[in-house]
């Protein structure tokens, strides 16, 4: 037996636009990847006598059959013919249902670590297919880049520039579901984006972090309203919700907020608090 360890990185939308209904149900968006050094702890164990998949933390009650993990694992065999079984084990840190896409790119970096283990390309157009076919988010972890332009339903990716900040994050301890947020966002018509440009941070762009969310989701839970004047006040440039939410966001360009950490800390002690970085 041996095993191998991966880690899978959380993700921020910095920005989130929809831009219409598709025939197939979906929606086309326009968005700003950026993947940060907020991660999950993979381990798989190669050649053990049966499948395994075992999360260490709270709160996953989800089916085996409809747990991206194990579909991704399964889609990996069947297009690699492998015949061999493996022990996965996740140790979550990354919260669930937050807007962070954990669940996206822990299936994201199962196939890459298993193209890994058996030294297939982990760029291959085979594993963007099975990408495709688990989720709108999964391409993007499963590429090489650390920030990216997401268009189509996020599978169309572009690379985007990388501006470096810390980010201040406040998880609340509730789940926004994601097919929720898309019924009731009201939208009736399709349009085009607010277009950012590469020369300078989102954030620093006169139209600011739009996310169509916000409004929705901030008059569902006003508690987040009070989570985004405190960031505003311990003087950050710009506040964000990442995906549906809850996640919220605060960018601090110049200065480490360590000390502004510590004290949202201990006043919001009902919800997670990370300090991260961007990934490059």
């Amino acid at each position: 037996m041996k095993k191998y360890l991966f880690l899978s990185p959380a993700k921020l939308n910095l920005v989130l636009q929809v831009l219409g209904r598709r025939e197939d149900g979906y929606h086309n968006i326009y968005t700003i990847f950026q993947k940060i050094d907020l991660f999950d702890e993979i381990e798989i164990k190669k050649g053990v006598p049966d499948f395994r998949l075992e999360f260490i933390t709270k709160g996953i009650n989800i089916p085996l059959e409809e747990n991206l993990v194990y579909k991704a694992y399964v889609k990996f065999k069947q297009a690699f013919n492998l015949r061999e079984n493996h022990h996965i084990t996740i140790k979550k840190t990354i919260p669930i249902g937050a807007g962070l896409g954990g669940g996206s790119s822990n299936a994201a970096t199962v196939l890459k670590g298993l193209a890994y283990i058996y030294g297939i390309d982990q760029q291959t157009p085979v594993l963007y297919d099975i990408a495709k076919e688990l989720g709108a988010d999964v391409p993007f972890f499963l590429s090489p880049y650390a920030t990216a332009l997401g268009e189509g339903i996020g599978e169309v990716l572009t690379p985007y520039p990388t501006f470096s900040a810390w980010y201040l994050l406040i998880c609340p301890d509730f789940e926004i579901s994601t097919k929720w947020a898309y019924q009731n966002l009201g939208l009736t018509k399709s349009k085009n984006p607010v277009y950012y440009s590469t020369e300078h941070s989102p954030w620093r762009q006169p139209q600011g972090l739009i996310n169509d969310f916000k409004a929705l989701v901030f008059e569902k839970f006003p508690f987040l309203k009070e989570l985004e004047a405190q960031l505003k006040a311990c003087g950050c440039c710009a506040v964000g919700l990442s995906g549906t939410g809850p996640t919220i966001f605060g960018v601090f360009e110049k200065e480490l907020p360590f000390y502004v950490y510590e004290a949202l800390k201990k006043k919001f002690r009902k919800v997670r608090v990370f300090l991260v970085q961007n990934l490059e």
